[in-house]
């Protein structure tokens, strides 16, 4: 099966193995009845009939204040709070696509260049690729999460600071398909486009998030690893290192080696990505008309096995909406080692919901069905 490992294909198993509480047609005495009660009720129980170890949800409705619930620990006594931080994952592709956009709205690169207008000749790399499929999944590039102990060399050294073309020529294999005829993730195609912000601007991919996605909206709980120092609200992440099938805490490992390598590793909280996901798919105040057009275009996967994804535009997915209590959801979706998250708009609600996880398989992530169904129910007046 092709992964969304890093990328956030494994957050939606707790949707499907997750067992979130039941709705009921009629609400019994005592029941809690405003959206923040149903939604704080919702988390209790969730959470608890989880194997979680923390977790964050937001969710902004359309003329209503943001609402933050958390629950379980960062480490031992020390509890998640709405400030705690946790690794966006592959939502850092939402971050790439945005300042890929912005350039190319300011004529400093054009989404139909073709890679050797950029790069050098790579090997597996055909040069006629352009940066449109390399942020479609259309390139047909290989995907360094398929490649057997990826991680290993990431962990043996977490302190190492990685180059990305050495990272990048070090894990691609051959292509899975010749370039546009078919569909299939790729984060090392995403590896090339951080290496092309920088290239473009002569700046770093963090310098280039922060001038045209974080400072822009006032996302000042998100950072960029390893360039910018996490704070200490950052939520431990807790991943089964030994095999033995029991998490391990992460939070004194160094994240240089793994946020290098991939160019760049977004950390923030459930309320900055509500903020983020609001303002690009909801207020519609981010993206000139054009540019949402083109990074809304939502190409069907073809010839995939990813159950999750429906259909995927410029850094953008389109959910299955079996994953999503039938509703139509666009976002994306977000794995890193000790992490899961998920950036989510309900198109037909205007509403947001962001939710992240401190554990590798996003244990608690069962409860965001539910979460969906509330907000759902809320909105229609049920």
């Amino acid at each position: 099966m092709r992964r969304l490992a890093v990328a956030g294909i494994l957050w939606c198993l707790g949707l499907v193995l997750g067992a979130g509480p039941a709705g009921a047609e009629e609400a019994p005495v005592g029941a809690p009845t405003t959206i923040e009660q149903q939604l704080e009720a919702t988390l209790e129980t969730g959470f608890a009939q989880s194997n979680g170890i923390g977790f964050s949800v937001s969710v902004l409705l359309p003329g209503q204040p943001m609402w933050t619930g958390v629950r379980g620990v960062s480490h031992q006594a020390a509890p998640i709070t709405p400030t705690s931080v946790f690794a966006a994952g592959s939502i850092t592709k939402t971050f790439t696509a945005l300042t890929i956009l912005r350039l190319a709205e300011e004529g400093r690169l054009g989404l139909d260049d073709p890679l050797r207008s950029w790069f050098p000749p790579y090997p597996h790399v055909d040069p006629d690729i352009t940066i449109r499929q390399l942020l479609n999944h259309t390139s047909g590039l290989s995907d360094f999460t398929d490649v057997p102990g990826w991680m290993a060399p990431l962990l043996i050294e977490p302190d190492r600071h990685w180059d990305m073309e050495e990272y990048f020529l070090a894990t691609i294999r051959e292509p899975y398909f010749e370039k546009g005829t078919a569909w299939s993730y790729s984060t090392s195609g995403y590896i090339l486009l951080r290496m092309l912000v920088e290239q473009a601007t002569a700046s770093t991919v963090a310098a280039q998030y922060h001038k045209y996605v974080i400072d822009p909206l006032g996302l000042h709980d998100t950072y960029v690893c390893p360039d910018d120092p996490l704070p200490e609200t950052t939520a431990h992440g807790w991943l089964d290192l030994t095999g033995d099938g029991v998490y391990d805490d992460t939070g004194n490992l160094p994240r240089t080696s793994f946020c290098s390598a991939t160019g760049g590793q977004v950390f923030s909280t459930t309320a900055d990505l509500a903020t983020l996901a609001n303002a690009l798919m909801h207020d519609r105040s981010f993206l000139g008309d054009a540019a949402y057009a083109e990074m809304t275009d939502f190409h069907l996967p073809t010839g995939h096995d990813e159950p999750l994804v429906q259909g995927y535009g410029l850094g953008l997915m389109w959910f299955n909406p079996a994953f999503m209590s039938g509703q139509r959801v666009s976002g994306h979706g977000g794995n890193a080692p000790g992490y899961a998250a998920g950036m989510l708009y309900l198109a037909d609600y205007g509403a947001v919901i962001s939710v992240m996880d401190n554990t590798e398989r996003g244990d608690a992530m069962g409860i965001l069905d539910e979460i969906i169904r509330v907000v759902v129910a809320h909105l229609e007046g049920r």
